[in-house]
């Protein structure tokens, strides 16, 4: 039997490139496509920047000595920062002076918007916002070293001694017991310099309290010694209004050796007290007060 020889070659030359087409088709077959999305995921969203900003307090009443400004839109000739008067009042280009204090700030902007459309724009787009409010004080006068305001701290917590000690203490002439808290109610109170350095010194302030510190009624005032002392004449009288016979007398110098220490007499107003100024002196009774314009006249001892 023959067998045809070319065309069994035939027949397997035909498989080969069969073989080899297919091979080339799986070569040559694209790679499966990425995922672009779980490649390069999306950056996160900003979440505070998603955020909106916060608005403007609107609702804020104006009041005199805060700092405002006016912005309008595509007019910036018109726009300016300006102070509120304690009239109320602040003056903006071309429409003047205008009432605002007393106003919150929405009403403050309709106002003004309202009068720029009036004359002078049409259809005036603009926003007021408050650029630094105003401070709030109290005061401390009288007779402290510092007298005069007192800015109230962003806390609001401003008590009595703090505030005395902020306008530098008492001075050397003040009543260190007739410190004097007028409140911007109207009612009053009056402390010792001992009660605001305890309890009585953490009562707290509000805007507008006035503090005064009243100077002593003993400033100027004088007792005059005559007769045999070392130096006559006239005693300045102690701020705290405390002069006894005994530091009068030390304070002229002391008696001298003609002195009768038995016959000292005190004229207060006409009224004439006799003292024996060495008894005094040695009991350690009560002392014997002065006051003020007392005269007292040490007699003159006889030989």
């Amino acid at each position: 039997m023959k067998t045809n020889r070319p065309l069994s070659g035939l027949i397997r030359l035909i498989l080969l490139l069969l073989a080899a087409n297919l091979s080339a088709l799986g070569a040559g077959e694209p790679a499966p496509a990425k995922d672009i999305d779980a490649a390069n995921p999306a950056p996160a969203k900003d979440i505070d920047a998603a955020k909106p900003a916060p608005a403007k307090d609107t609702t804020y009443i104006l009041r005199p000595n805060d700092s405002i400004r006016l912005a309008v839109y595509e007019e910036p000739d018109l726009s300016v920062q300006v102070r509120i008067l304690k009239t109320g009042e602040a003056s903006f280009p071309l429409i003047g002076p205008v009432k605002v204090g007393g106003l919150s700030v929405t009403a403050a902007t309709k106002a003004i918007r309202d009068l720029y459309a009036k004359d002078y724009l049409v259809d005036p787009k603009l926003m007021v916002t408050v650029d630094e409010y105003a401070t709030d004080f109290i005061s401390v006068i009288g007779a402290v070293l510092h007298p005069g305001q007192i800015p109230m701290p962003v806390s609001g917590n401003l008590d009595l001694g703090a505030a005395i000690a902020i306008a530098g203490g008492l001075a050397p002439d003040a009543d260190a017991g007739a410190i004097q808290l007028v409140r911007a109610s109207g009612s009053t109170a009056t402390f010792s310099m001992a009660g605001s350095e305890g309890a009585s010194g953490r009562l707290k302030l509000s805007t507008g309290d006035r503090i005064i510190v009243n100077q002593s009624a003993f400033v100027d005032k004088t007792v005059t010694i005559f007769g045999p002392v070392a130096k006559t004449g006239q005693i300045p009288f102690p701020i705290d209004g405390q002069l006894t016979l005994v530091k009068a007398i030390g304070l002229a110098g002391g008696l001298t050796p003609l002195a009768n220490p038995k016959k000292i007499s005190i004229n207060r107003r006409g009224k004439v007290m006799l003292v024996d100024f060495r008894a005094a002196s040695q009991s350690g009774s009560s002392p014997i007060l002065l006051q003020p314009d007392d005269i007292i006249t040490v007699a003159e001892r006889f030989f």
